[in-house]
């Protein structure tokens, strides 16, 4: 049986339903169009000097889009949640990355439309755009071959033998927490969690609302609640987590070994908290662990460095 999301509109409802195809010409490329290609198209003489796009990142056909920026890939089809290029036009207005990075933000319903394209699998349509200088990537268009990331299947494996939860429950939890509750894709059972600045006063207690998602939750952003170091305890009695956004809490090296437990967590934000180097020695036998961002912590560059060397596939950010 395939299951079909449709995506909130706002933190007052949660539904679960057939979602209309979104057309990629019609509504995706004027919002491109308007608001990012100016940034990100091919490279144009301004006043004597070559300006190039920003981060690399082409906007302005479908072999660039696909190919992505200097940093690696910007669209995970089927997974808006893992797409840099959906992340970042979420952000808060005061973040540093978000984008467009001046003017006012996508509005909510602008940041919808682009949401529902990569959930529902990155379709151009007909659309084809510029070509030029990626030859390479022009024929795989030509070819119709899709994008399709390897953590699909990691996924997809993950919810073998779970059933969706039923619209009630997810109501209720939401409900109770004031939390945005969402699959992470078109298809797929797991939910991601997040907790929006509405909800920042959320604190240890309130993961124990989340019970009912405790098969489903894979993904959970925490970043700027009240929670303290108390949550982990919590945390470990979710055992599909694989992505835990800490950034901007309260919690501290103490009871940091408690995330041990969370066997297939790859990605951690402890960005802006009091994590320090002796709270990442704690870590040093997640071996799934493949993302770090320490960015503003009491972390030091030498015990980011003394993290990685104990796990080699580990990127560090600080």
């Amino acid at each position: 049986m395939i299951y079909r999301y449709l995506p909130f509109f706002s933190l007052s409802s949660f539904a679960i339903t057939a979602s209309a195809q979104i057309d990629f010409q019609k509504e995706v490329l004027p919002i491109l169009q308007d608001r990012c290609i100016e940034c990100h198209k091919a490279p144009y003489e301004q006043n004597g000097k070559l300006k190039e796009p920003k981060a690399g990142l082409r906007l302005d056909g479908v072999v660039h889009i696909l190919h992505g920026s200097d940093d690696g890939k910007v669209i995970a089809s089927n997974h808006p949640s893992e797409s840099p290029l959906y992340k970042r036009i979420t952000l808060p207005s005061d973040d540093d990355d978000v984008m467009p990075p001046k003017g006012d933000p996508l509005t909510k319903s602008q940041q919808e439309v682009i949401r529902k394209w990569i959930a529902q699998g990155v379709d151009f349509g007909t659309w084809v755009g510029a070509t030029d200088g990626t030859e390479k990537f022009a024929e795989l268009v030509k070819a119709k071959v899709k994008y399709s990331p390897a953590h699909h299947k990691f996924y997809d494996e993950m919810a073998k033998g779970l059933k969706p939860l039923s619209e009630d429950v997810l109501r209720r939890v939401r409900e109770s927490t004031g939390a945005l509750i969402r699959p992470i894709g078109i298809g797929n059972p797991l939910l991601e969690v997040r907790f929006l600045a509405e909800s920042a006063s959320s604190g240890d207690d309130d993961l124990a609302k989340l019970a009912p998602l405790r098969q489903h939750l894979c993904k959970l952003d925490l970043a700027r609640t009240q929670v303290t170091s108390k949550c982990f305890a919590a945390l470990k009695t979710f055992p599909r987590i694989t992505r835990l956004d800490l950034r901007e809490t309260k919690i501290s090296d103490a009871n940091l070994e408690g995330l041990a437990q969370l066997k297939h967590l790859s990605y951690l934000n402890l960005g802006g908290t009091e994590v320090g180097d002796a709270g990442l020695r704690k870590l040093f036998k997640f071996k799934s662990l493949r993302e770090i961002y320490l960015w503003k912590s009491s972390a030091t560059s030498q015990g980011a460095e003394a993290l990685r060397k104990r796990i080699p596939e580990l990127k560090t950010r600080i």
